[in-house]
């Protein structure tokens, strides 16, 4: 007769309860992953200069690099030189710093920070299969984590920008929130937003979610007294000193830019060009900035009716949060994969097309950028002239690229027959809300 395991399948790390999985088996995993996630960003390096129409841009880094220098050399960021980015934007650019001044090289700098952007993402990793664990079992939780260690185009963005900081602030956030340390995952929240605006959607959600066993108003006072401080020390001395530092901020709104191309909005436009309706593309903005509010007003008040009772609805909300904000925007950037990589490495990991899904959005993020910007577009303009095949072409591009999003997120909300139900109910329940409390 087999003898009955006595393996415990649940341990503690970092005041985390972990279940399911024994710690070896996990650590095992942690190891796995860690390779794999390290092999992809090396085979990014290998072969993206190789690949025809694709390179390694370095123009953010190099940026970077002379906002580090400014500041080594005595000038005080957003006072003597303005930056485009809330104040521990700092962080990940003034580490590389020192080993540069050592080797007296640009490149190490470059080197340096590649590898600390890699850091970052590596421990967004441990984040999506620690998540992972906590809304499946411990073998969905490791394809969710497989699938986030070899998203190629999320990969290419982790070492030419400084998103993997931001994203890991926001899944830690996530973690703590999901395994219940409260005061951390709003801490971490937070200091994301005070690094790159966007983490701070999911603090509505976290909220929400907090509250489930408690109440709003004790979740809103632990929210702001986590809050307080970093405003304090983050915001109001660089905002007295210089109040044109509150353009980090609003930057974030898109009002001083024009109309991306790779937009949505723009897509949109061409479209209608296409078929001979002419429609300004400021309008088409109007429109989808009013849809934008719609849909995210609906989120939030159906998550606040409706309550948010599970770890997978906090992904789901966050995730269509952040799809909503980046569809309706008037501004776009490639990079912002590495913000719904995460989610989407997650929320497909448990549905039969969703690996599908997933490589497909890699394969589409990494044709977007390096291989066709420059060749068929630019931030503001085709390269092609109207109705030439190169137009149709990259038109047709952003319209697949649009809709295989729009579909994941199909296939991820038919994945949770309550939530469907909930948004069907959602008029009604608005209405006994108010009954309720009136």
């Amino acid at each position: 007769m087999a003898k009955k395991s006595n393996v415990v399948k649940s341990f503690s790390i970092l005041g985390l309860d972990i279940s399911g999985i024994n710690k070896e088996e996990f650590v095992r995993r942690i190891i796995y992953l860690t390779i794999i996630a390290l092999c992809t960003k090396l085979a990014i390096l290998l072969f993206s200069p190789i690949v025809p129409g694709s390179f390694i841009d370095l123009f953010d880094i190099g940026l970077y690099l002379q906002y580090a220098v400014n500041t080594a050399q005595g000038s005080i960021p957003y006072i003597d030189f303005n930056i485009e980015y809330p104040p521990l934007f700092l962080i990940p650019i003034l580490i590389p710093m020192p080993f540069a001044l050592m080797a007296n090289n640009a490149m190490t700098y470059v080197y340096t920070y590649q590898v600390l952007m890699t850091l970052f993402d590596i421990l967004t990793l441990y984040c999506v299969y620690i998540i992972g664990l906590k809304i499946y079992d411990a073998k969905k939780a490791f394809t969710a984590g497989l699938l986030y260690a070899t998203a190629f185009s999320a990969a290419y963005f982790v070492l030419t920008k400084y998103d993997a900081f931001p994203i890991f602030l926001l899944m830690l956030a996530i973690t703590f929130t999901i395994y219940n340390k409260q005061a951390y995952g709003y801490l971490s929240g937070i200091l994301g937003f005070f690094t790159k605006i966007f983490p701070a959607i999911a603090l509505p959600y976290m909220l929400l979610y907090n509250a489930r066993n408690t109440s709003l108003k004790e979740q809103f006072l632990k929210i702001m007294m986590c809050a307080l401080p970093c405003v304090i020390i983050l915001f109001v001395p660089i905002f007295l000193i210089n109040p044109h530092t509150l353009s980090a901020y609003l930057s974030a709104t898109g009002a001083s830019f024009g109309i991306y191309v790779n937009t949505a909005t723009y897509t949109l436009y061409s479209l209608f060009q296409a078929v001979g309706i002419h429609l300004p593309n400021t309008a088409i903005s109007l429109i989808m900035y009013a849809a934008m509010i719609v849909i995210v007003l609906f989120l939030l008040i159906n998550a606040f009716v409706h309550k948010i009772d599970s770890p997978k609805r906090v992904l789901i909300y966050i995730l269509f949060t952040l799809i909503t904000l980046i569809l309706c925007s008037k501004f776009h950037s490639p990079q912002y994969i590495v913000w719904i990589t995460p989610f989407f490495a997650l929320l497909l990991a448990d549905l039969i097309h969703g690996i599908y899904l997933h490589y497909i959005i890699q394969i589409f993020g990494f044709l977007e950028f390096p291989i066709l910007f420059n060749n068929y577009y630019t931030n503001l303009e085709y390269t092609c002239a109207v109705g030439t095949p190169g137009w149709y072409t990259i038109v047709l591009f952003f319209t697949a690229e649009i809709l295989i999003w729009i579909i994941s997120a199909v296939f991820i909300l038919k994945s949770d027959t309550g939530l469907i139900n909930e948004m069907k109910t959602l008029p009604s329940a608005v209405n006994a809300y108010f009954r309720k409390h009136t």
